[in-house]
Parts: C-alpha cells; sequence; structure tokens
C-alpha cells in the first residue's frame, strides 16, 4: 500500500530530512523450526536458562556462541537469579560488549523473576529495573529491525516457558518488541510441533472476511486448524471466497443482534461442533468528538466491539461448546490502551475487552485461556484510506519505524491459540512495533 510520499520518505531525500528509515522485517514463512543460527545465554544461570539451552540444543542448525566475535541471532539474558539492585550492574558488564554483535532482525530476550515473586523489596526493585531496560534497549534496537522483549516468570515455571521463547526468537514476533509478558507455571507436557501446531482444531474467527480477520483465518488454517470465518451479509460474496480457498464454512452474521448469541450457538450444535479456539475479531470505528458524537454512534460501537463478545462468549461458555483447554483471543487496540482523540467510545470499547479478557483468566474456564492482542499501525484498507500526512506519521510512530502488515497480528493469535500456551493467560500482547503513543 506505499504511495509516491513513502517513497519519498524512505529515499535519500528523507535521510537527509532526518525521517527514520526502517529495516525490512524478516517474517515468518513457513520455517521448520522456530530458530535458526547463534544464540549468547548469559546473565546469572538458573533453572531457566538450563532448560532454555538443553531444549535449543536439541534443535538443528543452532549454535551456542561462548566467546567468539562472530554476529549473533539472538541473545538470551537470565535476570531471574537477580536478588538486589547492586546486582543490576550485571546488565552492563555481560550485554554492553555483546549487544554490539546482534545482527539484524535479531532478538534479545530478558527473563526475569514476576515482582510479585521476589524475595524482598530490593529484589522487586531489581526485576522491575529489568523491564525498564527492556523496553529501553528494544527502542535503541528497532532501528536494526531487531527485538527486545521480557519473560516475568512465575514461580517454578518448567516446560510453559519453552513456547513463549520459541515464539519470542522466531521471526513469527517480527513486529512485538518491547513487551513485558508474565508466564505462570502451568503443566505443559508435551511441546506443540513448529509446523501446523493447530492440527485437528476448529476455530471461529469473526470479521473474517477481509484485512486482519482474514490473514487470521488464513495463518490458522496453514497451522492445520479448521476454520469458521464469521462476518456481516455485505461482505458474503469476500467470505465465502475466502472460505472456498481455505476449505472453511461461513457463516454470516450481524453479532451486534440481541440474538447474535443463540444464533451461533444453534448453529454449532447443528454442525456439531465444539470450538478449540474463539477469535473475536470484529468490530467498527464510529470517530466523533464526544461533544458531537450521537447516541446511536456510541452505543452501535459498544454492542458490537464489546457486548457481543461477552454475549457469545456466555453463552458458549455456558453451554460448554467451547473444548477443556480451548483460547479465547480477543482483539483490542493501541488506541484502546492509549485514548484518542475522537475515539472516546472506540476506546471505550477496546479497554473493556482488556478488564474483560483480564477477569476472565483468573476464572476457573476449564482451563480455557483468555488473551488480547492490541495491534498498533497495521495497513489495512482502513489505514490506506488515511490522509498521506497522518498516513505516513502513523506508520514511522514506532519503535521499528514502520507499519504492521495482518500476518504479524495473525501470527499473534496463533501463538496464543497453540495447545502448549497454556502458560499464557490474561495476557495483553501489543502488536505495534513498541508503539510511541500508550507504550
Amino acid at each position: 500500500m506505499a504511495s509516491w510520499v513513502t517513497a519519498l520518505l524512505d529515499s535519500a531525500v528523507g535521510r537527509w530530512c532526518g525521517v527514520p528509515q526502517a529495516t525490512a522485517l524478516q517474517r515468518a514463512s513457513g520455517e521448520m523450526q522456530c530458530f535458526s543460527g547463534s544464540v549468547l545465554l548469559c546473565g546469572k544461570t538458573s533453572e531457566h536458562s538450563v532448560l532454555l539451552r538443553q531444549h535449543l540444543s536439541a534443535l538443528p542448525d543452532i549454535c551456542f556462541d561462548e566467546s567468539s566475535d562472530q554476529p549473533l541471532q539472538a541473545i538470551i539474558f537470565d535476570g531471574t537469579e537477580l536478588q538486589s539492585t547492586t546486582q543490576l550492574d550485571l546488565l552492563w558488564q555481560q550485554l554492553h560488549a555483546v549487544l554490539p554483535r546482534l545482527a539484524k532482525n535479531g532478538r534479545l530476550i530478558v527473563l526475569a523473576r514476576a515482582v510479585l515473586h521476589a524475595t524482598d523489596a530490593d529484589a522487586a526493585a531489581a526485576a522491575g529495573a529489568l523491564s525498564g531496560f527492556t523496553r529501553s534497549i528494544a527502542k535503541e534496537l528497532g532501528r536494526f529491525g531487531s527485538t527486545a522483549n521480557l519473560l516475568a516468570l512465575d514461580q517454578n515455571v518448567q516446560m510453559s516457558l519453552l513456547p513463549v521463547a520459541e515464539f519470542f526468537l522466531s521471526k513469527a514476533s517480527a513486529y512485538v518488541t518491547g513487551q513485558v509478558v508474565a508466564v505462570r507455571a502451568v503443566d505443559v507436557t508435551q511441546l506443540s510441533p513448529w509446523q501446523q501446531p493447530l492440527q485437528g482444531k476448529t476455530a471461529l474467527v469473526t470479521g473474517a472476511a477481509r484485512g486482519i480477520g482474514a490473514a487470521i483465518a488464513k495463518t490458522l488454517t496453514e497451522q492445520g486448524a479448521k476454520v469458521i470465518g464469521l462476518d456481516i451479509s455485505q461482505s458474503e460474496q469476500a467470505l465465502v471466497a475466502l472460505m472456498q480457498q481455505l476449505q472453511g464454512q461461513p457463516l454470516l452474521l450481524d453479532i451486534s443482534q440481541a440474538n447474535s448469541a443463540d444464533v451461533v450457538s444453534d448453529w454449532l450444535s447443528q454442525q456439531g461442533i465444539a470450538l478449540d479456539i474463539l477469535v473475536h475479531n470484529a468490530g467498527i470505528t464510529r470517530d466523533k468528538l464526544f461533544h458531537r458524537m450521537t447516541e446511536v454512534q456510541w452505543t452501535q460501537t459498544l454492542d458490537i466491539n464489546l457486548r457481543a463478545v461477552q454475549r457469545i462468549n456466555t453463552l458458549l461458555l455456558q453451554r460448554q461448546q467451547i473444548q477443556p483447554d480451548g483460547r479465547v483471543v480477543l482483539l483490542s487496540s493501541m488506541n484502546g490502551l492509549a485514548g484518542q482523540k475522537g475515539q472516546t467510545n472506540y476506546a471505550s470499547s477496546k479497554a473493556a475487552l482488556v478488564g474483560y479478557c483480564q477477569f476472565m483468566a483468573t476464572q476457573d474456564q476449564r482451563g480455557i485461556t483468555f488473551n488480547a492482542i492490541a495491534p498498533g499501525f497495521i495497513e489495512t484498507q482502513m489505514t490506506a484510506a488515511m490522509p498521506a500526512v497522518p498516513r505516513e506519521v502513523g506508520r514511522r510512530l514506532n519503535s521499528l519505524h514502520q507499519a504492521g502488515v495482518p500476518e504479524d497480528v495473525a501470527q499473534a493469535v496463533a501463538f496464543f491459540a497453540r495447545p502448549d500456551a497454556a502458560g499464557l493467560n490474561g495476557s495483553v500482547l501489543r502488536v505495534c512495533g513498541q508503539c510511541v503513543i500508550g507504550a
């Protein structure tokens, strides 16, 4: 969706004018495994870094760099054993010399103890410092297309750490940086295969006809799931064509209708289907300054973006039409987290999804997890229609200096949908290139 304005800003003229220049990101394209290349493990050795070394050592095309000066594809810093703020000097001592060796599109992963599990106030402060370091270093690495993310580990995290580390090492996380992700201790006995981890699963994706929804449907299908695509009747042609391409099933429905949950539930019953994955992607914007906003614009936005989600989830959970250990993924928005002028209705609905997600994660739901994704500036038909200047500013207003693509969001959804991603529940993952607004 690039224009002549984009080409100009990405040229020598743009560089001369001081426009931030982006490094082309390496995105996932059917790799056989999560990661290949050289990796350096540093920090204070713990059971977590030992487990990661054992796991990664079993993969082909990975070497552990101990002392050479060759470029590194990944660095993993284990900060889980830092017990005091005086030990934070280890960050400078071990990373200062090796970070310049991180290759373009490299990965830095910081492991930290969850603050709530710190032994005392000084240890909690040290754990908190690691998040500030990670977010800051991510902004320095972004111009190279490299990412930095922190995994905050619960006590007794073992196998549940591995799929999360795999994702953040992989090309699937190319547009995810500067994030702090809490990993819970849960019983994960077997890791999902890297290729087609969703084999045998059934997924329902709302708003699936185009844009991010279509990308989610395609990615889930590529990873082995059978997809049901839901959208409104006005999108029938696009939805049917996509489902035929993916060998999925179309479901035409306006989810804002009061009986939408019953329609979905009854349709699933008639088809004899119980869902493994439910992705709430459908949403609308009805932008207007609040003092000019009509009641219809307010209620319609909340009805579709929020209340329909709650109605459908409540009924499907009551009727046990989501399988045990199922996955529910909600599409929030960076504007919901940061707020945006003219979007009080939209931001309210998307922020509400975050609160709803975090509460649902605390409930006993037969192993069903609830997670949310907050996309930033993503190249879609909607962003392509924006005026040129705001569009170009939006594209570059993040640490990677570029817009994301729908596939970036889809890869994150597929990550949450993995059977072995049970250690993630109540997470809010920002797929935004570390947007400076709301970051």
